[in-house]
């Protein structure tokens, strides 16, 4: 049986006759559902645009806040990062102060008990969080137990160091323990090259450069046992403190205190010069324990200027 079929009918204004066209039932058929899946996929592409708009929207705060914890976050590594290095400094000042003190090297233990979050609970909050989110949040929480048990460690070095300061407190006040001149350390302790035959030599102190006529402190209280002059070293100061120290400080433009006077650290004793042997302007300064020369920066507390 012939299928039924529609004929369409197109008369143009003018010109030829009419055309005539004859559409069968299931094209025409064939042709509303494709009219239909159009417009129900457009319908469909529509409110999945509309839903990713609205969901771009919702993101956008969502992205700015993820910037902002990421900026706090880097903020706070930074400052950890400057804290870790003032637990570093204050290490190193313990171990100063522990060699003027006469105390042993701290054992530094791992087992003192520190606050903060226990492991256990610790663990249990990290494992809600995002995978990205535990990775920092886990390594910040370790790094703050890490420089909590060492600010506890610390605590527990400065107060067996300042016991032993209260015990000692003249003998301290004798320790050479401020740099004596305002200036640059351009000639350390040990080995060097001669400035004047190029060979290897032994360097009993430090040099300081500074100005002509800059003062000369004394960096502990003592007694003057020379001022005077002496072959190479030009003018020449020297103190006795207390355990067997005694420093020297040489090339002196002039020296300002006499044989037998008692001096307090800080007080003036010379003036920077270029008396001696010499290439220029500075201070030569020594400390010798019990006759022998010893590294004078062992001493000193504050921070120092180096310059080659």
């Amino acid at each position: 049986m012939a299928s039924k079929r529609y004929t369409v009918m197109v008369i143009p204004n003018q010109g030829s006759g009419a055309r005539r066209f004859a559409i069968s039932r299931r094209a025409v058929a064939a042709a509303v559902l494709l009219a239909l899946s159009l417009l129900g996929t457009s319908a469909y592409l529509f409110a999945d645009r509309v839903t990713l708009e609205r969901n771009l929207a919702r993101l956008e705060p969502l992205m700015e806040r993820v910037q902002v914890q990421r900026t706090v976050l880097d903020r706070m590594n930074e400052r950890m990062r400057q804290m870790d290095q003032s637990l570093v400094r204050l290490r190193k000042l313990e171990e100063q102060l522990r060699v003027m003190a006469s105390l042993k090297p701290a054992e530094r233990k791992s087992d003192l008990g520190v606050g903060g979050v226990t492991r256990p609970g610790l663990l249990d909050e990290v494992e809600k969080l995002p995978e990205a989110e535990k990775l920092v949040v886990g390594r910040l929480g370790r790094q703050f137990l890490d420089m909590e048990r060492r600010a506890t460690e610390q605590e527990v070095g400065f107060k067996e160091v300042f016991e032993a300061f209260r015990e000692k407190r003249v003998m301290l006040a004798h320790t050479p323990s401020i740099l004596p001149a305002k200036g640059w350390v351009t000639s350390t302790f040990g080995s060097r090259l001669s400035a004047f035959t190029g060979g290897r030599e032994f360097h009993a102190g430090v040099d300081i450069v500074a100005r002509v006529n800059t003062p000369i402190l004394a960096p502990g209280d003592g007694v003057v046992i020379t001022s005077g002059r002496e072959s190479g070293y030009g003018n020449i100061v020297e103190i006795r403190h207390m355990q067997g120290i005694i420093t020297r400080y040489a090339h002196n433009h002039r020296n300002l205190v006499r044989v037998g006077q008692k001096v307090r650290r800080g007080d003036v004793i010379a003036e920077v010069g270029n008396t001696g042997r010499t290439t220029g302007p500075h201070l030569h300064y020594e400390v010798r324990l019990n006759g022998v020369a010893v590294n004078p920066m062992l001493y000193i507390l504050e921070e120092v200027a180096f310059r080659k």
